[in-house]
């Protein structure tokens, strides 16, 4: 009986172990959080024109960063005879990032203010764009493949 009740007893302690992290994990994440929150909160209320420049700036240094990044691993990586990406087709790539953004900014903006009569078209524009685009690059790349491709699969 003796041991029964020592397993039984284990048992619950265990669970109970694990439910007290739990609740400590959840505690010290909603701590974490609102550390991280509550200041930049008061930043956001209390200086509206410097905290969107600050965000704007930190944005704009966060692409910055991921574009210096990626062209520095594309220079580290080994280099097995195939044609390198063209820098045409990433600046199709870039084009089409901010045309995005661009039109769904512009129709958003449009789209609060009411103006729907020119807010559609800018939108289906934009659209347009960022399909002709596409073949643009989608065609850059194949023509790319056909130009380093072998003689034997030409033919």
């Amino acid at each position: 009986m003796k041991g029964e009740l020592r397993s039984v007893v284990r048992t619950w302690g265990q669970l109970a172990q694990k439910i007290g992290f739990l609740i400590l994990l959840v505690a010290g994440s909603a701590a974490v959080g609102a550390a991280i929150a509550w200041p930049l909160w008061y930043f956001a209320t209390s200086a509206r024109e410097v905290y969107t420049g600050f965000v704007l700036i930190l944005a704009a240094g966060g692409i910055v960063f991921a574009v210096v990044r990626g062209l520095v691993r594309a220079r580290r990586m080994p280099h097995d005879g195939t044609e390198r990406l063209r820098p045409l087709s990433g600046l199709i790539g870039v084009l089409q990032g901010l045309i995005l953004l661009g039109g769904l900014y512009v129709s958003a903006v449009l789209l609060y203010h009411g103006i729907w009569l020119i807010a559609i078209p800018a939108l289906l524009v934009s659209l347009g764009l960022l399909l002709l685009l596409g073949l643009a690059r989608r065609l850059l790349k194949a023509s790319r493949a056909r130009a380093t491709m072998p003689k034997i699969m030409k033919e």
